[in-house]
């Protein structure tokens, strides 16, 4: 599937913007705080029906305007070039609403992995320095996309860990037979996740390491990604049972699935303590491309697009050069990419046997150019 043609009102910095697209690469230049970054976070909404930033639905509404709108036309090569309609819009004060052909969702969870999707940004840096909240989301992000089971699961988990978070921080002793019934459902979501994470990641690590060599162009480094499981999910009942006085204490759940994380290590040692500054943005672009091939292979038939911000910065030109050889293969369908260095882009372009269009953004306003 790929994305033919984007309109763009109210977004953020953009006030109205109509593009039809390459089914290859697409190109933004333009200076910082210009809006290159915006229309990738657009196409992300139109997938996810929310924001890369994770900014608040109000908060992406242009200044001064009552709504905003993002539509896409796609085609679908899957099925003949059949094309395919998605509105996302939102009015102030109102809810979010998305369309997918004739029909509005009633819950924006099915409209996830209709459309596939990874994004690579400079904020992708929070998975290696940051704590486990982003290595979690990494995973939610791509499992999402191909088990409806695991979002079901995850999402259930979430609702009764708040709940249980609540109870836990009332003044009064919490009531038994509903901590009982909230730790029962926890447990039982937390197999599913757990599952889940457990087969992404034995598939997902071997995709990785071999991803990051040829980017490093360091066949001698080892770059591993391995999930760590706080506690299992046949012990999780029992755990936040017999917990439940000290979790009292400090007012919410410290043991289940919403603790796991994925340790993250180069030769052996963590590579947040030990990666050089090129060595730690190799990680993380390796590990959002890795993302990506392993979700093209999970979904067979469906190739997913990938938008890539502003991505070369503090990169030598060897990764440089490794990483525009690996995205211009046949294997990657179509690409955003943004740069406020137009050599990059201009390098880009050349190598690349695909179709391509190019954009000027300034001021929230795009131009095709040459």
């Amino acid at each position: 599937m790929w994305l033919k043609n984007l309109s763009i009102t109210n977004f953020r910095n953009i006030a109205e913007a109509q593009i039809e697209l390459s089914e290859g690469i697409n190109a933004f230049v333009g200076e910082n705080g210009m809006g290159k970054t915006n229309v990738l976070d657009a196409i992300y909404y139109l997938s996810f029906c929310k924001s890369q930033s994770g900014a608040p639905d109000a908060y992406v509404i242009r200044h001064d305007a009552d709504f905003f709108a993002i539509q896409g036309e796609y085609v679908s090569t899957e099925k003949g070039n059949m094309s395919e309609h998605i509105l996302c819009s939102l009015k102030r004060g109102g809810r979010k609403r998305v369309k997918r052909g004739a029909k509005f969702y009633n819950k924006l969870s099915e409209h996830i992995g209709a459309v596939p999707l990874v994004m690579i940004s400079p904020a992708d840096a929070d998975l290696v320095s940051e704590g486990g909240d982003a290595r979690r989301r990494f995973m939610n992000s791509v499992i999402s996309q191909y088990d409806a089971a695991y979002l079901a699961s995850a999402m259930r988990y979430e609702r009764a860990l708040k709940q249980r978070n609540t109870l836990l921080r009332e003044s009064s002793e919490p009531d038994e037979a509903i901590m009982d019934v909230l730790e029962d459902m926890m447990s039982a979501d937390a197999q599913v996740i757990c599952d889940a994470r457990r087969a992404y990641a034995e598939g997902f690590a071997p995709i990785f390491r071999e991803l990051y060599s040829q980017i490093s162009g360091r066949d001698a480094e080892l770059a591993q990604v391995e999930y760590s499981i706080q506690t299992q999910p046949s012990d999780l009942r029992e755990k936040l049972r017999t917990m439940r006085e000290r979790e009292r204490i400090v007012g919410h759940t410290l043991y289940g699935p919403h603790r796991d994380d994925l340790l993250l290590t180069l030769d052996g040692y963590a590579i947040k303590r030990e990666g050089s500054q090129g060595q730690i943005k190799t990680f993380f672009v390796s590990m959002k491309l890795s993302q990506f091939l392993f979700l093209k292979r999970t979904i067979a038939g469906r190739i997913p697009i990938l938008l890539l911000d502003d991505i070369f910065d503090k990169l030598d030109a060897g990764r440089v050069e490794r990483i525009i050889r690996l995205v211009t293969q046949s294997e990657f369908g179509q690409i955003f990419i943004t740069d406020t260095n137009r050599g990059h882009l201009d390098t880009i372009l050349a190598a690349s046997a695909q179709g391509y269009r190019l954009f000027n953004v300034a001021d929230g306003i795009l131009n095709g150019c040459e």
